[in-house]
């Protein structure tokens, strides 16, 4: 059986609301770039996994916050 990966890795995106970090992050994980999104509402997750080196592999958990404050209270609570 193969092992999926050896090391994970969470990875929070913080930011200003409108400053393309869902962009970034579609980018990085499914290889699509789009310069209008809609705004994320509390968290959106995404997954990539990668070999760094010859039988090195890792996943990346990459979340997603929104940048506005109003929505401030769902990333203090988790």
């Amino acid at each position: 059986m193969d092992i999926l990966w050896q090391y994970q890795f969470r990875i929070i995106l913080l930011g200003d609301s409108t400053v393309g970090k869902s962009s970034l992050l579609k980018r990085f994980t499914d290889g699509i770039y789009s310069d209008v999104a809609d705004p994320t509402v509390g968290v959106d997750f995404y997954a990539r996994s990668l070999d760094i080196e010859p039988g090195v592999k890792i996943k990346l958990q990459l979340w997603d916050t929104a940048g506005q404050e109003r929505f401030r209270y769902e990333r203090e609570r988790n």
